[in-house]
């Protein structure tokens, strides 16, 4: 045998003694703690979840419907308020709540514990948007915390287009389409929101029996420039891409006509955490489908973060886009209507 194929033989030999392809789906227990939390600061009332990671002898389905496996029985959370020089300002208990129950699915919601805590007067009080806020798992009060997590509060901010000033409107016949630009926050470097579109809907001439509904169009996610706020971000909607999506969404009636009633724009604010969390979440689109791994989460997993919101109501239509909505090619089967001077004029 030549020298090259005793090599390359050699070689094969290695790397096939070496891999080791075998998938360990059980494990001894391990006691993982899991914090998901986000501040609001323009809420007296926070909540947290925790719970336990649970990998044991009985593989990654062994603990779903076990509470002893994902809850813990005896616990206690505390929220540390930090000043901007460091200094310790409150520490604040959490309690057990059955304010919000879980919803169904995989895990068993027999056991389910919500941790929440009310700070009176938390938001009248505007050095909250200064300080930085830490979570603390005891097991009692005389042990060191055995997880914890930090973050700083996002601060506000404000939507710069459509404003606040007077009646604001959408126009989606411009080349622009339909602006919404806002300022960034400080703390905060994940933006994402939704635009809901009211209308009333009622048979033709029987105005007695006019209903309201809402569609909501998720925007997309938005990674800010800069933690220190200032600067300006913007979304905008097409006429092709929204009148579109709400020729989907709006099912088609006969018989019936529609008035559009306006839109109410909400945004939220993440903080820094929270974006690398979510974006390490996202699904993989390529052949490694086992993304990484990110909590801020100290011996533990999940993640504790800060999110604000704002709420921007009542935006109109410009005219033309009205006139579009009612007898443009890509709405018009949804039969929305305007009152004029002697009638109400639809599309067909």
């Amino acid at each position: 045998m030549k020298l090259r194929e005793i090599f390359i033989f050699c070689s094969i030999l290695f790397f096939a003694s070496s891999c080791d392809n075998t998938l360990v789906v059980t494990a001894p227990y391990e006691n993982i703690p899991t914090i998901y939390g986000t501040l609001n600061p323009n809420s007296d009332t926070q909540y947290v979840r925790v719970g336990k990671a649970y990998l044991g002898q009985d593989g990654p389905n062994g603990g779903l419907n076990n509470p002893d496996s994902l809850y813990y029985s005896d616990l206690i959370i505390q929220l540390q308020a930090f000043k901007e020089n460091g200094d310790l300002f409150w520490t604040k208990s959490l309690n057990e709540t059955t304010d919000i129950p879980k919803d169904s699915g995989l895990f068993t919601t027999q056991g389910h514990r919500l941790y929440r805590i009310v700070i009176p007067d938390f938001t009248s009080n505007e050095k909250r948007l200064d300080w930085s806020y830490k979570i603390l798992l005891k097991t009692d009060s005389n042990s060191p915390s055995f997880a914890s997590a930090e973050t700083p509060m996002v601060k506000e901010f404000r939507i710069k287009r459509p404003n606040f000033q007077g009646t604001q409107r959408f126009s989606f016949t411009s080349s622009k389409g339909a602006e919404i630009q806002f300022y960034q926050a400080v703390n905060a470097r994940i933006y994402q929101g939704y635009v809901d579109f009211l209308y009333m809907e009622m048979p033709e001439g029987s105005q007695m029996d006019s209903t309201r509904h809402s569609v909501r169009y998720n925007l997309p996610y938005t990674i800010g420039s800069s933690l220190n706020g200032g600067s300006y971000l913007s979304n905008s909607l097409s006429y092709e891409a929204y009148y579109t999506f709400l020729s989907e969404k709006i099912p088609q009636a006969p018989g019936n006509i529609r008035f559009f009633r306006g839109f109410n724009v909400h945004l939220s604010a993440g903080s820094d955490d929270l974006a690398t969390y979510i974006s390490v979440s996202q699904p993989s689109n390529t052949i490694l489908q086992d993304p990484p791994f990110y909590s801020n989460v100290e011996n533990g997993a999940g993640i504790f973060a800060s999110r604000v919101s704002l709420e921007r109501p009542n935006i109109g239509l410009t005219s033309a886009s009205l006139d579009s909505l009612i007898f443009g090619k890509l709405t018009c089967p949804l039969r929305f209507a305007k009152a004029s001077f002697l009638d109400t004029l639809t599309c067909n």
